[in-house]
């Protein structure tokens, strides 16, 4: 199906006065997660009646398509909506009213492979979706008639997605579950991106490491996170977790002869020789690192095994609605909802409408049959 690359501001202005008269949008979006240290959001392909669009949102301003996100009478088709409206909300302040998620949808009605691929391979009976270029690097330009072709078929099927599962949904007496479910999707803020210097503690086998071992590699940490905001890549991209650990492991190898150590290239020592050797020598130089401890209280470690146990039995709750109902178990409750229900330990159907993310229509749905399951399983 042919579409509009658009990267003049005038282009987008007109088309967003189009779609502000129609009934649906479906979207997408592309960003460079992978290739930039804060993530960018770096295309935008819109789908309606007669329109198909990519958008390169590096060379306009997006503004003026916002309140048709907020606009209730239009339909915003997404796949994996969440994600989608993480990276708008992220670039800009701006609010989304009916949506309609053909992931979520597809959960509902137990689909285990949700993937746009496979929708459109086995709801559709559609051909093979291309998936080269599912990790490039959307914040380059120029770019390529293939990737544009590739970010284009990301949103001509939804609506027919839409449509089919939606009639499902309803057959089976979901929709409004979904809906709900829609509804929550839309109050979904980023996580705000923050750098913690003891982050390094939560490596794997760094717990391992001796208190000379832990100076050194929460120095190679932090100048490795300074080094990633300098060149403008994800912090893995500088060097691995697994180099940080060996040189951790041997710091005083690593000052006399960088070039042995598994993962230092030429291109490593050219660009990063430097600051990895002043991290080594001002770890070797500082105190041992001792883990902080932290003392709780027989009560509070209770309290919180507790929570686990409770988490844990929660889940297995989800799992045998799941299986009754034909659905997903994440299509019943979400773990980050699920761990809230833990935690609140709620008592009547008015604390349940209190947790946020559950939702009035699994209140509904859920409600009596969680709190006998609650006072059936209680753990002290």
């Amino acid at each position: 199906m042919s579409y509009s690359f658009i990267d003049s501001q005038h282009e987008f202005d007109e088309l967003c006065v189009k779609l502000a008269s129609h009934k649906y949008i479906s979207i997408d979006t592309e960003s460079n997660s992978l290739y930039a240290y804060k993530e960018k959001l770096c295309l935008m392909q819109l789908s309606s009646e007669h329109i198909n669009a990519v958008v390169d949102t590096l060379a306009v301003d997006i503004r003026p398509i916002l309140p048709l996100f907020a606009e209730p009478a239009i339909e915003k088709i997404f796949h994996s909506a969440d994600s989608d409206i993480r990276v708008f909300k992220g670039a800009l302040k701006c609010t989304f009213a009916n949506i309609f998620d053909v992931m979520v949808a597809a959960k509902y009605l137990g689909i285990i492979r949700c993937g746009l691929d496979n929708l459109v391979k086995e709801v559709l009976g559609g051909a093979e979706m291309n998936k080269k270029y599912q990790k490039a690097d959307w914040g380059k330009r120029p770019l390529t008639r293939e990737m544009l072709d590739y970010a284009s078929a990301d949103t001509i099927h939804l609506k027919k997605l839409r449509d089919l599962l939606g009639a499902r949904l309803e057959e089976k007496g979901r929709l409004k579950e979904a809906t709900d479910q829609f509804a929550q999707i839309c109050k979904i803020e980023p996580t705000p991106m923050r750098f913690d210097e003891s982050g390094f503690l939560t490596l794997k086998g760094a717990r391992q490491l001796n208190g000379r071992g832990l100076a050194v590699l929460r120095e190679l940490y932090i100048a490795r996170e300074v080094a990633a905001i300098k060149k403008n890549t994800p912090p893995f991209k500088v060097i691995s977790e697994d180099l940080m650990l060996r040189l951790s492991v041997a710091p005083r190898e690593g000052l006399n002869n960088l070039s042995i150590f598994k993962g230092v290239s030429g291109y490593v020592l050219s660009n990063h020789g430097g600051w990895i050797r002043e991290a080594l020598r001002k770890g070797l130089n500082a105190p041992p690192y001792s883990v902080p401890r932290r003392d709780i209280s027989r009560e509070k470690r209770a309290y919180f095994e507790s929570i686990k146990v409770r988490f844990k039995n929660l889940k297995l709750w989800r799992k045998e609605t799941a299986a009754k109902r034909n659905m997903l178990p994440e299509a019943i409750m979400g773990n980050d909802v699920l761990e809230r229900v833990a935690f609140s330990q709620p008592k009547s159907l008015d604390d349940l409408a209190a947790i946020r993310g559950l939702g009035a229509e699994k209140v509904s749905l859920y409600g009596p049959e969680l709190l006998t399951f609650l006072k059936k399983h209680h753990v002290k």
